[in-house]
């Protein structure tokens, strides 16, 4: 009986899988950013997406369009995330970035707490829980140079009631956010300086993630930062008050305020993905 010859389509077919199968065993790693800083992907903090907001003014949003850059599409489902989120999850992604991701990393309520240099009492232990909970239930989509990712910013995760020990898993497909020239490592330092001023820890991320800042509306920082504050002039007021923060901070040279045009200089450009 002759052997019947695979056709090319077969051929085709099996290269396919087993392309699909390399990629589904592939070790994947986010960006290894030195110590002192903090990897963010630039269609995060150049959005909407962590809110310049007190906790209590959060809002429940469905497939809600976050204001955004152009060329950054973000669509969120789920309780507002703000500034205290993003410690968090920039903290995990830390913890995690010398690990594949897909694998579980581990650490204590404790250790996370002190990694951010916040106080570890129960209140802080409650909160974190709660923030947890926030980035595992929420669905984000992100598209960025023709890129999208959606999903939760937690996959999953569990915790010892008795230690307090979490193991996180974090999505493989996360690292679409982190693509060349698409994510910036923010100085930790002058971010923990600015702890309890989400506007000014917004305006700071939003200019990391530009080496010479462009000037903008006060209005598109406004929308940018997802401030409740709709008064135009006081809002002025508030970006003035972080302005001078982000100097006194060192991460700012000057700014000017020129009618409802908002311009500033930074001091240095970090080394590093900016």
């Amino acid at each position: 009986m002759t052997k019947k010859t695979p056709s090319i389509e077969n051929k085709l077919e099996a290269l396919r899988k087993s392309a699909v199968e390399r990629e589904k065993n592939a070790v994947v790693q986010l960006p290894l950013w030195p110590e002192p800083k903090r990897g963010a992907p630039n269609s995060f903090i150049r959005s909407a997406l962590f809110a310049a907001i007190q906790s209590k003014d959060r809002q429940f949003l469905k497939e809600a369009v976050l204001a955004s850059q152009d060329g950054i599409v973000v669509k969120y489902t789920g309780e507002q995330l703000n500034q205290n989120d993003m410690d968090v999850w920039e903290t995990i992604i830390h913890l995690a970035r010398d690990q594949p991701l897909g694998t579980t990393a581990s650490f204590t309520a404790h250790g996370l707490l002190k990694a951010m240099g916040m106080p570890t009492g129960n209140s802080q232990h409650k909160q974190l829980h709660s923030t947890l909970l926030r980035l595992t239930a929420c669905a984000v989509e992100v598209t960025h140079d023709n890129k999208t990712y959606f999903g939760p910013l937690i996959k999953s995760g569990a915790k010892d009631e008795v230690s307090r020990h979490y193991s996180i898993e974090l999505n493989k497909g996360i690292i679409k956010l982190f693509g060349e020239n698409q994510w910036t490592a923010l100085d930790w330092k002058q971010r923990q300086e600015l702890r309890g001023q989400p506007l000014a820890q917004a305006l700071h991320a939003f200019y990391s993630s530009h080496r010479e800042p462009f000037a903008v509306k006060v209005e598109t920082l406004q929308a940018y930062t997802g401030s409740r504050n709709k008064q135009p002039a006081s809002f002025k007021r508030q970006v003035r008050t972080a302005l001078n923060e982000l100097v006194a901070a060192d991460f700012l040279s000057s700014f000017t305020i020129e009618g409802d045009i908002v311009t500033v200089r930074r001091l240095q450009t970090s080394p590093g993905k900016t």
